[in-house]
């Protein structure tokens, strides 16, 4: 008889503590790249190394730029690669600073992760802007480059939204004298990132690197 009065307490008590347990910890649920150790390391460097001034280019970006060797690439030792792995256009924006002082211009590639978890494609075209509007203050000269599109095994839904965040980037750019570098031609002209340039339809290739800095040589 003591254990069927008890029975009820005790499933109530447990579920009160798994009540408390959500209400105290609603926050751990959302995900923001800010607090992932690697972009923690890699915003503390550029902090640090944004002091020097022999600097001139930043390529601005995720892990699709952080992943290139921009200086061998374009055969310049004025080129800051400012990638990070991961990253957002949330990201970007919360390290736009500091920046170096004879910074000329910036080339920017980002979106691609927010898509993919998520964001919809107004917030990133809006996250965008404010990161343009950054650099247009400074008066560094903007190279926006197409997001690229995803391979076969993780395109899901992911690349009509790219084309959507692309056509309205493109179209900003041409209204507002801001150079727009499409990639796509050259890396998913079928709007689906070709084979041959990687390995994990996501990530590029040295082939693929290769292609992409002879495109954007003539803007050096």
């Amino acid at each position: 008889m003591k254990i069927k009065l008890l029975l009820p307490l005790l499933i109530g008590v447990i579920m009160l503590e798994a009540s408390d347990i959500k209400k105290e910890n609603p926050k751990e649920q959302i995900w923001k790249i800010q607090n992932d150790p690697y972009y923690k390391h890699k915003k503390s460097q550029f902090e640090i190394l944004a002091l020097n001034e022999k600097y001139k280019t930043i390529m601005l970006g995720d892990s699709i730029t952080d992943e290139a060797q921009w200086d061998e690439l374009l055969n310049s030792d004025t080129i800051q690669n400012r990638g990070i792995s991961g990253d957002t256009t949330d990201g970007v924006i919360d390290r736009l600073n500091p920046i170096g002082k004879n910074i000329e211009k910036v080339f920017i590639m980002i979106g691609v992760n927010d898509i993919m978890r998520g964001k919809p494609v107004d917030e990133v075209y809006l996250n965008y802007l404010k990161i343009i509007q950054f650099f247009k203050e400074k008066n560094i000269k903007i190279h926006i480059q197409s997001t690229l599109y995803i391979g076969e095994s993780r395109k899901a839904d992911f690349n009509p939204k790219i084309e959507e965040l692309n056509k309205r980037l493109e179209k900003y750019t041409s209204e507002n004298q801001i150079t727009f570098i499409n990639l796509n031609p050259i890396f998913a002209p079928n709007k689906i990132l070709k084979k041959e340039f990687t390995f994990d339809d996501l990530h590029l290739n040295g082939s693929a690197y290769n292609l992409w800095a002879t495109k954007i040589k003539k803007y050096f």
